[in-house]
């Protein structure tokens, strides 16, 4: 049996790579990236730390326009899965690269969607829609968590379509912890350990609008004002791009080259806090144990927050500090819950899709 597997940016990349192993031993596997990621920093360089094989196929997307993204993808993965013609596509998460599930449907190509039912309830983000979609032409459904899975059964998504895997996220991190804790970052960027503050923020919404980026500076600048910590912004290109050319960097605020995984994680585990836009970083900073607070009003990941690990600011600097100071002041009480991911993702999902295949 074929599957291919299809992917184009970090998070991907990242939370496939140990079942990409399994899935060479146990099937005919086509891997694809999309290259939806395309510098070196947020791609290549995940290859080369984390020992994922060479693709099979590089379908070279390399445009930020989103219509011209969304076409080549759709395009270009059409006409692979005509020449492949798997038995069956996986797609992990809600990035655009997982837009290959709507020809792949319309060819009748078994989808499995890992990831499945994340919901944020917020129309306006680009990956809800995403998300949507391809649950809804997905064969086979893989949520992180029960909750997810609730709001498939919610969509009339029958439950036996439906698997809950946990989060690949955690099996990553343990396999490769060691490599992590030797990491020389904090070395290299003199910091001590829980003592500086750690930022990523890299969403459209935020980082496309001026007054959107100024605000969070603003936060920021309130932040090292209040704590005196260093603030780490590992800066995607779309985030420098614009930045540079419009935005004065407050005193307190170091902007670095975009990370490997080593490096980053290394960063989070001894991090103070954690600022975020992403919707994967703060499952990262449960799993450390690492307050955190997301620059959004709403979460596809409600779990992180029940679990006291995070807080949603909205786009308010003083919500931002307010945030920080709260999550920080507080006694540690998030958990991981073993619902959340017990380690055995990957090879839960082999078996799964043997179930499903064979």
């Amino acid at each position: 049996m074929k599957i291919l597997s299809l992917f184009g940016t970090r998070p991907e990349i990242i939370r496939l790579s140990r079942i990409f192993p399994l899935l060479d031993k146990n099937f005919e596997h086509i891997m694809v990236n999309t290259n939806q990621n395309y510098t070196k920093e947020l791609n290549s360089v995940f290859f080369e730390q984390l020992k994922i094989r060479k693709p099979d196929y590089d379908l070279k997307i390399r445009t930020d326009a989103y219509g011209k993204e969304v076409a080549e993808i759709i395009s270009k993965s059409e006409d692979l899965l005509k020449k492949e013609s798997p038995d069956l596509v996986l797609i992990l998460g809600d990035t655009n690269s997982g837009l290959a599930a709507i020809p792949a449907a319309h060819q009748n190509i078994k989808i499995a969607h890992l990831e499945a039912g994340m919901r944020s309830y917020d129309p306006r983000m680009p990956e809800e829609k995403n998300r949507v979609l391809i649950d809804h032409l997905s064969t086979v459904l893989l949520p992180y968590t029960p909750y997810s899975r609730e709001n498939l059964i919610r969509e009339n998504i029958h439950p036996s379509k439906i698997f809950v895997v946990g989060n690949p996220i955690i099996e990553v991190i343990e396999h490769y912890l060691p490599q992590i804790k030797k990491s020389d970052i904090l070395k290299k960027l003199k910091l001590k350990k829980n003592d500086y503050f750690l930022i990523t923020a890299h969403r459209s919404e935020n980082v496309d609008d001026v007054n959107s980026l100024t605000t969070i500076f603003l936060g920021l600048e309130k932040i090292y004002k209040k704590f005196n910590k260093k603030i780490i912004y590992p800066m995607h290109p779309r985030t420098s791009s614009k930045l540079v050319k419009k935005i004065k960097i407050p005193n307190g605020i170091e902007i670095i080259a975009p990370l490997g995984f080593f490096e980053f994680s290394n960063l989070e585990r001894n991090a103070f806090c954690l600022i975020t836009d992403s919707g994967t970083i703060p499952e990262e900073t449960l799993y450390f144990k690492k307050p955190c607070v997301t620059i959004r009003n709403t979460t596809e990941r409600p779990e992180t927050i029940e679990s006291g690990a995070n807080i949603l600011t909205g786009l308010d600097s003083q919500n931002i500090l307010e945030s920080v100071i709260t999550i920080t002041s507080q006694k540690p009480k998030w958990q991981w819950d073993d619902s959340l991911g017990d380690g055995q993702t990957a090879s839960k999902v082999i078996n799964i899709l043997r179930g499903k295949l064979y």
